[in-house]
């Protein structure tokens, strides 16, 4: 459950447009009885304990038209606190329903914070317990991103083997994994082909699926002539052999070589280099997929963990794809090239991933934080850094996250980089962190205008802030309005 003095300033300023004082004892301390005569305080104390022991809605009227009012405040079905109201009454009995009713939904509105609090904390507990399976999953995918694969890197190899296995089509059939489908021919096959492009699926129709054949992991043809069905394909003869792409059992396709020399034949050493290159296919693109599937799970556990610090800071929501868009407009500007774009794209919505281990209370803190506090604020890039460094994907990524806190002037941190020691994306990300904090509500002071801000970071500009960055935001932001 949350911190009830969390609730202390809201309940005071309630006080101050109402006739009544509001409280929340939980039975371990006396609520702020001193708002009123304490010469209530008994009295009050044992209706409280009757609301925590009955699980009511609790009422008494006091000498000198003093009254106490109060409902349990429930975790679940347990009653965990009470709220009470307590002070001066003309006419108690009319003012019983009334009280009653908003002390409800009073509560109902307490108790529903503390439920999305209590759901935040867990989704928060549960992506740090994650750390260490993404971390597994990382070491994993740098040796899965040396085998990603292409369709493009299939037809290179398939280029390569064409005139190695002297035939004049090779192919490549995966109905799993369209993107595949390859088919090289050459001059020869050109030219006797006229569908070239579709004569392996003729000749694929053609394998027994109900023979003995189809149990092998491979199907050869040395002479179409020979054999009903693919001879009626073309009126030359052929020689076919295909084997299959299988991985643990699941098919993934074919891939065939197609030759009309048949004065030649398929000899057994290529069909166990086709057989072996099939077998490194299925294996490399199963590996390629996987990476894929790992890279979409890393990327929303990156976005979860976005939505998390959010959730923590009502006040910071939607503060990480502002940052990302105004970072997005300025690569625009700069002309960044497309890895460059993407490094500054998850910098620039991760930067303050660091976050996630800070309490709200701090997150939320009205007030200016104590040397302690800010400390933790402080750290923040740091852990950030920390907690991103396994995900081998977003490497490209850690200075803006490490560094967007320092300052062009050597006095930031955390480790008082200056000028140009500052990563580009660091000082990128500092200006659009900076103009968005400055145009949001914030918990310590409310949002100025855009040219506000504009005129403050003007001001900063060179000591703060890289002064020539500064100005092809202000005109990219200028020419947005």
């Amino acid at each position: 459950m949350t911190d009830l003095n969390s609730y202390e300033e809201f309940l005071t300023s309630l006080s101050q447009v109402s006739s009544f004082a509001f409280d929340i004892w939980n039975g371990l301390q006396p609520p702020n009885l001193n708002k009123r005569d304490r010469s209530y305080d008994t009295p009050i104390r044992e209706m409280v304990s009757v609301i925590m022991n009955r699980n009511t809605f609790q009422h008494v009227f006091l000498k000198k038209g003093y009254a106490v009012f109060g409902v349990p405040l429930k975790d679940g079905e347990t009653a965990v606190a009470s709220l009470i109201a307590h002070g001066p009454v003309k006419d108690g009995a009319r003012e019983i329903k009334k009280v009653q009713t908003f002390l409800s939904h009073l509560a109902r509105l307490i108790e529903g914070n503390w439920v999305s609090q209590k759901e935040t904390e867990e989704m928060a507990e549960e992506l740090a317990q994650s750390f260490e399976s993404l971390c597994l999953y990382s070491q994993i995918s740098t040796q899965m991103k040396m085998l990603r694969f292409s369709g493009d890197q299939l037809k290179d190899l398939l280029h390569n083997l064409i005139e190695t296995m002297r035939v004049d089509m090779i192919f490549a059939w995966m109905p799993r994994y369209p993107k595949y489908d390859t088919v090289i021919i050459n001059e020869t096959a050109a030219q006797l082909i006229s569908d070239n492009q579709n004569f392996h699926m003729k000749v694929i129709k053609q394998i027994p699926l109900d023979g003995p054949e189809s149990q092998e992991d491979y199907f050869m043809v040395n002479n179409s002539k020979s054999l009903p069905g693919f001879a009626e394909l073309h009126p030359e003869p052929y020689r076919f052999l295909s084997v299959k792409v299988t991985h643990q059992g699941i098919l993934y396709g074919l891939l065939g070589l197609v030759g009309f020399n048949v004065e030649e034949i398929f000899r057994q050493g290529e069909l166990r280099l086709l057989s072996s290159i099939a077998e490194q296919l299925a294996m490399v693109i199963t590996n390629s997929e996987l990476y894929g599937d790992m890279e979409r799970f890393v990327m929303n556990v990156v976005r979860s963990l976005v939505y998390a610090i959010e959730a923590k800071d009502y006040y910071i929501k939607g503060h990480s794809e502002r940052v990302n868009r105004y970072c997005m407009m300025m690569a625009d500007r700069l002309k960044m090239d497309q890895t460059e774009r993407e490094h500054l794209h998850w910098a620039s919505i991760l930067h303050d991933v660091g976050k996630i281990g800070i309490p709200e209370v701090i997150l939320n803190k009205p007030e200016f934080l104590d040397q302690e506090e800010y400390g933790l604020i402080k750290n923040h890039p740091q852990k950030g850094f920390e907690i991103l460094q396994p995900i081998e994907q977003l490497s490209g990524s850690l200075p803006g996250v490490l560094h967007h806190h320092e300052r062009v002037d050597g006095k930031g941190y955390p480790f008082g980089l200056a000028g140009e020691e500052i990563p580009l994306l660091a000082r990128i990300i500092a200006i659009a962190d900076t103009f968005d904090a400055l145009t949001t509500d914030r918990a310590y002071r409310s949002a100025i205008t855009a040219q506000a801000a504009l005129d403050i970071m003007q001001e900063v500009a060179g000591e703060q802030l890289d002064r020539s960055l500064f100005e092809i935001f202000k005109n990219s932001i200028k020419e947005s309005w």
